[in-house]
């Protein structure tokens, strides 16, 4: 029995092998590189397209936002709004101009009007009764309106008022006293200009 061995084919193949060997395994290499760089590249186009469709969402919203603020309805209301807020700031404006123009000035009683009120509630009289009491130029010119029954008791109560210090320096020097039309009460009417202003 005889066997062939063909050993010539066996070393031409390995020899094949052995010359080119570093090329199948570069390949190889190649192969799976471009695997793996196919492989990352599709997961970010996914992720690229997730995110593109919630930016597109988000700009849906923001759109219809948009044209609800600028429906006509919308709109008009809020011009509305806007010439409101202009009237209130012009308003607001002329009030500040007339303020700072006041205190510029120096115009006003700036201790206030009470110790005059408590001045006048002191000094009182029984059958005599003051209906208005007028102040004006911050308090340099006055004015007492008011009901009595005994013409006398006027200039007891104009002397009286002189005993109160927010009085002192002042001068009732205009007087008229009248019969009511109502009854026998007699109505009176004194002003005044404070001293230093004469």
């Amino acid at each position: 029995m005889k066997q062939r061995v063909n050993l010539y084919q066996v070393s031409v193949s390995d020899s094949v092998w052995r010359a080119y060997s570093p090329f199948p395994q570069v390949a190889i290499g190649l192969l799976l590189a471009m695997l793996v760089l196919t492989v990352m590249a599709v997961l970010d186009k996914t992720k690229s397209e997730v995110e593109l469709q919630r930016l597109t969402a988000q700009h849906d919203q923001i759109a219809a936002q948009v044209a609800i603020l600028n429906a006509p309805e919308n709109r008009q209301i809020s011009e509305v709004l806007q010439k409101e807020v202009l009237s209130l700031e012009v308003r607001l404006n002329t009030r500040q101009a007339t303020l700072e123009g006041i205190k510029a000035e120096g115009v006003g009683n700036g201790a206030g009007f009470s110790s005059y009120m408590e001045g006048l509630a002191r000094q009182h009289f029984e059958g005599l009764w003051l209906t208005s009491f007028e102040l004006q130029q911050g308090g340099e010119r006055m004015a007492l309106k008011g009901v009595t029954d005994k013409p006398e008791w006027v200039p007891r109560y104009i002397r009286s008022l002189g005993n109160e210090s927010v009085f002192a320096g002042t001068e009732f020097n205009v007087f008229s006293l009248e019969k009511s039309d109502k009854g026998s009460a007699l109505v009176f009417d004194v002003a005044a200009v404070l001293e230093a202003n004469k």
